[in-house]
């Protein structure tokens, strides 16, 4: 079993900043993004997400397949 360290306690305050900054930024772009599909009917989110999937999909195949 892996022991694991303890930070002192400015580390840990640092990290702490660092964490809550990210989740910060992570719930401005959430509620910007709810605010800009708010309007979309259930189709279309259907059809943006599957379009996501598919180009995103796409790319990792095609970045999996050039690495070898």
């Amino acid at each position: 079993m892996k022991q694991q360290k303890t930070l002192s306690p400015k580390a840990a305050a640092l990290a702490e900043r660092i964490a809550n900054s990210i989740i910060r930024r992570q719930t401005k772009l959430a509620d910007s993004l709810n605010r800009r599909t708010q309007h979309w009917n259930r189709a279309s989110k259907t059809v943006a997400l599957l379009v996501f999937c598919i180009l995103f999909g796409g790319l990792c195949f095609y970045l999996i397949i050039k690495s070898f």
